[in-house]
């Protein structure tokens, strides 16, 4: 028996809480649907495009429509990209910027498509193919020899009835509605499969996404990479992956590949009021699954890549674990032992042998002075952000930084821009621009602010208020990380 059990009513809100603020949904809610929509659909929905080029599309456009919301077409380029609906990269190939959708736009396109077309699969044909379908797996399923034999049979007559009237030439004409409304209902579920099809690539960057946050102690590494394999296997186990790997064969089958598309052409043909949408769907089905197939293989070099990195940061964090807790216990001892110590005895338990210890050390004293503490005073002065920039031990940096230095070739960047060119943006990703951009020509007069997204561990997006610093002169990682 399964469980019917309907969720409660705090699960239900949680689960719907969740989903709104996903980026999918946030898409279908903005004020500029129908301009991001009818852009994105125009000259993303394809696939990969370079920035260059699309920034001309979108120009064009625009002017086209009067600017309605009184952006360029670069400026929607960057607010997608930070609004987690468009990946913009380096295609190291070409060494330019390409374009393409994320999952979540993809999913929300669909969904307007499916809104502006009314599609419905409750057709007067849809029907009959839902019956035949059932019956196949009713017959898989059941374990009656009779019912078995009975429909094997009924099939083997109707196979031998339809041989016998294509050897007279008596062939039937088809029923065009049942043929139009099964065309229909296939081309939709392709449309659906394009998106889904990245579902996968979609979880594993899911489950190494938080391996790019900062981590402050050896529990905190071992609890984030415990998190990651249980969703590494969750992604290996799921309808995703299984897909995946189907689809991968089929278009690397070239017999498969060429009798789909003969049975494409067959139905294009013989289906000419075939909604145009959906026949392109069909024809360039392939393609489009391809393009998903590569942004998948492109997801697993980055999760290769971070998974790497999380790794080495792990063996250098626990072969330095047992240093740091003895200097900071020894450090707490002297401070303690300059300010609130008489002759008494000294408890001193401090962590020498075990190489696993968590705790910074006990550290016990009999004070001789028991009267209450001074207050607390605020401190003087202001935060250097400079020292941030040991989060360079945590991040990419010489990724991050190439990535800036290459942007830099075509101009001066924002910080802003800066974030807004990392595909998943983290505290960590912020705090070390933040302390790189300090050191450029003309930081300290900069006094107008702005706020950039970034992700945290929870999965949600998050906002902080950052200056308008600007990139004027090329950075290295090693520079960065000494600041």
């Amino acid at each position: 028996m399964h469980d019917t059990a309907q969720p409660s009513v705090a699960e239900l809100l949680d689960h719907n809480r969740d989903l709104q603020g996903s980026r999918a949904i946030r898409l279908l809610a903005t004020h500029n649907l129908g301009l991001y929509a009818t852009l994105m659909e125009r000259h993303l929905a394809d696939g990969v495009i370079p920035e260059t080029e699309l920034v001309i599309r979108l120009e064009r456009d625009l002017d086209d429509v009067g600017h309605p919301d009184g952006q360029s077409g670069l400026a929607l380029i960057k607010s997608w990209a930070s609004q987690g609906w468009l990946h913009r990269i380096v295609d190291e190939r070409s060494d330019q910027n390409v374009c393409y959708l994320t999952q979540d736009a993809r999913r929300a396109l669909d969904f307007v498509r499916g809104m502006r077309r009314n599609d419905t699969i409750a057709t007067g044909g849809s029907i009959h193919g839902i019956a035949s379908r059932l019956k196949q797996v009713a017959v898989r399923v059941d374990n009656d020899p009779a019912r078995i034999r009975k429909h094997i049979e009924a099939e083997i007559a109707a196979l031998h009835s339809e041989l016998d009237q294509l050897d007279a030439g008596e062939r039937p004409d088809p029923d065009p509605t049942d043929c139009y409304d099964e065309a229909r209902a296939i081309a939709l579920q392709m449309e659906r499969l394009i998106t889904d099809i990245g579902q996968y690539g979609t979880m594993i960057e899911q489950a190494t996404a938080a391996l790019d946050e900062p981590i402050d102690t050896n529990t905190e590494y071992r609890d984030r990479q415990r998190q990651m394999y249980a969703d590494y296997q969750a992604a290996w186990d799921s309808q995703g992956r299984d897909s995946h790997r189907a689809f991968l064969r089929m278009i690397n089958d070239p017999d498969q590949r060429a009798e789909f598309e003969a049975d494409v052409a067959a139905v294009a043909d013989a289906l000419p009021a075939l909604d145009p949408a959906l026949r392109k769907v069909m024809a360039g089905f392939f393609e489009l699954v391809g393009h998903q197939i590569d942004e998948v293989e492109r997801i697993q070099q980055r999760c290769a890549q971070r998974v790497k990195r999380f790794t080495a940061f792990g063996t250098l964090e626990q072969s330095r674990g047992v240093a740091r807790q003895l200097n900071e216990a020894l450090g707490s001892a002297r401070a303690l032992l300059k300010t609130s110590l008489t002759d008494s005895r000294l408890d001193l338990d401090v962590p020498l042998a075990r190489h696993a210890i968590s705790s910074v050390g006990a550290l016990s004293f009999k004070i001789g002075d028991l009267s209450a503490p001074k207050p607390a005073r605020p401190a003087d002065g202001q935060v250097d952000l400079a020292s941030f920039a040991a989060l360079t031990t945590q991040v990419d940096a010489p990724a991050m930084s190439q990535m800036l230095n290459t942007a830099l070739h075509r101009g001066p960047v924002s910080l802003p821009d800066a974030v807004a060119l990392l595909e998943s943006a983290y505290l960590g990703h912020v705090i070390v621009l933040w302390s790189w951009a300090l050191k450029q020509p003309a930081a300290e007069s900069v006094r107008e602010s702005t706020t950039v997204r970034f992700r945290s561990l929870d999965g949600r997006d998050r906002e902080i208020a950052v200056p308008k610093l600007m990139f004027t002169e090329p950075i290295t990682a090693l520079v960065g990380a000494s600041t």
